[in-house]
């Protein structure tokens, strides 16, 4: 066998144990797990029919009290009002990254976050200003129950 060989071989079996190792994704606390969002339509009904509407400028947050100790994310951002899809996967990804951040200062609710007319037309830091404001709302209106 070439020495070539032999250096690559030693290579690929040197990866194959340290792989599972570096795949390991961190725990944060800052982490989005599939426990902090809502997955299923049942709960998102459940919200949207009996939920506390809070709105600010072009977002609205529908607010619902939660089964869970930890407050859990939903979003409803439709073509109806964001026409191009690089536009509504920005603004999920602002209101995620926004709620990942903030969820240690949110009551146990179930949030569905949606979008009025006018959103996509914001900067990503008018878009930042928007949801601090709207979840401040959320955090000052349900903080004693929802």
């Amino acid at each position: 066998m070439p020495v070539g060989r032999v250096v690559v071989s030693a290579w690929l079996s040197d990866c194959r144990t340290r792989l599972p190792g570096m795949l390991a994704k961190p725990s944060s606390s800052f982490a989005f797990p599939r426990s902090a969002r809502l997955t299923i339509a049942t709960e998102f009904q459940r919200v949207l029919r009996h939920g506390r509407r809070i709105h600010v400028d072009e977002l609205m947050a529908v607010v619902h009290r939660s089964d869970t100790a930890a407050p859990r994310l939903g979003l409803a951002i439709v073509k109806r009002h964001v026409r191009r899809a690089h536009e509504r996967n920005r603004i999920k990804r602002i209101a995620r990254e926004y709620f990942r951040h903030q969820q240690a200062l949110l009551p146990p609710v179930d949030c569905v976050l949606m979008v009025k007319p006018g959103a996509d037309g914001l900067s990503n830091d008018e878009l930042r200003q928007r949801m601090e404001s709207l979840f401040q709302l959320v955090i000052r209106r349900c903080s004693a129950g929802c």
